[in-house]
């Protein structure tokens, strides 16, 4: 943990500039430019909120805020994972003729998506402001589930970054995964309330994501404060996977450019 608080010191401002560099790649040739970043989420949401809440009579208080809040969460996690996987091949130019501590990648691809992620909470907020959601002092918890949020990404993100480079079928495997995990995460309804007791219970605080979506809604819609117990357990969980995949990365980061 010493050396990985000295190389992102040392690091931070790489990250940052090649993240900066990467957003305006990705708008570059783009006729709406940033436009698409409010643009493509919102229209999730739009679609979602129809679907589930005409065609399907979701019940939800302020529902198109409850879904715009899953899919913020979840998109971020999504792309954080589904990058990360191929990360060190992706970045084979660069690997293979400096070194840099491979995790940087991640940590770059991350300030990007959060970015894009401060501009949907930013979203969220005019949407609290629109549907008259009452805000209260427990708004406040959105800080340490973000915590919590940020770290539990940033551990799987270095899981799949490390074994991406050894198993050749892992995106095509955690595409399924995710897939899957997008429709029991309870993006368009509540975990907790759709399905029998006590399994809605378990299921809901099993997974994390779907945990952590809850604890969002919670303290945002809701007004209410999140488990702390369970935002605590989450982020050992995720501090222990951090510290098992840095030491897989430093391990064998010198066989990663002959896998490669």
């Amino acid at each position: 943990m010493k050396r990985f608080i000295k190389e992102m010191k040392q690091y931070w401002g790489f990250a940052v500039y090649s993240a900066k560099c990467d957003l305006k790649a990705e708008v570059a040739n783009s006729f709406l430019n940033w436009l698409w970043w409010i643009l493509e989420p919102m229209s999730s949401m739009i679609i979602y909120a129809v679907v589930f809440s005409v065609l399907m009579s979701s019940r939800e208080d302020y529902y198109p805020v409850f879904i715009f809040i899953g899919i913020t969460f979840w998109e971020f996690f999504n792309r954080c994972t589904m990058s990360s996987i191929s990360l060190i091949r992706g970045n084979a130019h660069i690997i293979t003729k400096v070194y840099m501590p491979k995790y940087i990648l991640l940590v770059e691809r991350m300030l990007v998506l959060a970015f894009k992620l401060l501009i949907n909470l930013g979203l969220i907020a005019i949407m609290l402001v629109i549907f008259r959601v009452k805000i209260g002092i427990n708004i406040l918890m959105i800080i340490p589930a973000l915590i919590v949020f940020f770290t539990f990404c940033f551990a799987a993100g270095l899981l799949m970054m490390h074994y991406g480079v050894y198993i050749s079928d892992l995106q095509k495997a955690m595409a399924i995964v995710l897939n899957l995990g997008f429709y029991i995460t309870g993006i368009f309804y509540s975990v907790q309330d759709k399905f029998p007791q006590p399994y809605g219970y378990i299921l809901q605080r099993a997974n994390p994501m779907a945990h952590l979506i809850f604890c969002f809604r919670k303290c945002l819609l809701k007004n209410e404060m999140p488990s702390l117990i369970m935002l605590s357990v989450w982020f050992v969980i995720s501090i222990i996977i951090i510290i098992y995949s840095l030491n897989q990365i430093y391990k064998n980061e010198n066989d990663y450019v002959k896998m490669i």
